[in-house]
């Protein structure tokens, strides 16, 4: 609201402008004041809209790509023409040229620049950084972690993790829609947050389609880690050298830890996939494998853990029944 008060007040300024500017011609004095403060004012509202970091760097842009383009109609115009006209074609043609040039490639080079000069995204140099990733902020379990102070990072979540939970928001799917938005409220709570140290860093690589695949190039130009559930993702950064932490890695390692002959109280879920054998959950979601114990489905009977696995997506416990 005060925003619009400043440009409504601008806007009344130029009026007035025009009109005392041009006393011969006071309608067109008031035209010019109203249509060129409405021009300034939507080149302003345009340029609220582009982040700080582009527009600094499409400026920068505009200042080389001038200075490039007098350096080289000096050079050209050295031999003078005897056409005015054309000298000042060629002068105008490098401006345009170069300007565009400029601004395009400060524009189109600002996740690299951003890397060069850290301080335009946000991160200062030496600052431990962690790259949040899409499976981290649908658990959710990445807020209570860095809320708690266990997380000694800064947490980056990438502009194109953003845009992949908007697109799960509103995919069709009941379930995505539902993992969406859980992501989303996640990462809002971690931005208003002010005791987490979290920044959404304005990147994208629009030449990588895979997600994973802009995640380890992104760590890798940051030199960051990156804080998943994804077992490829942990797999393919860990060949690349990138430190990866994985929640459900610490999860299995903060389970407590059944010895064999422990006994145990179970409530039998479902049949497992061999024949007789009964499935139930410990409350940290940890599945216990009973043998002949598929007749017990939906009632609590007392164990005894006989032995443990660990697999790839978690811990899975054999009992026997007492």
């Amino acid at each position: 609201m005060g925003l619009w008060i400043i440009r409504s007040f601008f806007l009344i300024l130029c009026v007035v402008a025009g009109f005392y500017c041009l006393p011969n011609s006071k309608i067109e004095g008031i035209l010019i004041g109203f249509f060129g403060s409405l021009i300034v004012i939507g080149i302003e509202i345009l340029l609220s809209k582009i982040p700080p970091k582009k527009l600094i760097l499409a400026v920068s842009g505009l200042i080389v790509g001038l200075l490039t383009a007098i350096l080289i109609a000096n050079f050209f115009l050295l031999i003078p023409f005897e056409d005015q006209k054309t000298e000042n074609l060629i002068r105008f043609g490098l401006y345009f040229i170069f300007s565009y040039l400029g601004i395009m490639i400060g524009i189109k080079g600002v996740e690299e620049l951003g890397f060069i000069l850290p301080i335009l995204g946000g991160i200062k140099e030496g600052e431990r950084l962690l790259i949040v990733d899409t499976s981290v902020l649908i658990d959710g379990r990445v807020y209570e972690l860095a809320k708690s102070g266990f997380i000694d990072y800064k947490l980056i979540i990438p502009k194109f993790i953003i845009k992949e939970l908007h697109g799960l928001a509103d995919a069709s799917s009941d379930t995505k829609r539902q993992r969406g938005r859980r992501g989303l409220e996640v990462l809002n709570k971690l931005r208003e947050d002010k005791e987490i140290s979290a920044r959404v860093y304005d990147v994208d690589y629009p030449d990588i389609e895979a997600v994973d695949a802009k995640l380890v190039k992104l760590a890798s130009e940051l030199k960051a880690s990156i804080l998943t559930n994804d077992f490829n993702l942990t797999k393919v950064a860990e060949v690349q050298n990138i430190k990866v932490l994985n929640l459900n890695t610490l999860t299995t390692l903060l389970r407590p830890r059944l010895m064999s002959g422990e006994e145990i109280s179970l409530k039998i879920i479902k049949e497992g996939k061999e024949a007789g054998q009964g499935v139930g959950y410990l409350e940290d979601g940890t599945m216990i494998v009973v043998e002949n114990a598929s007749k017990y489905i939906g009632k609590v009977i007392d164990v005894v853990i006989d032995s443990a696995i660990q697999t790839p997506t978690g811990r899975i416990i054999f009992a026997r029944l007492k």
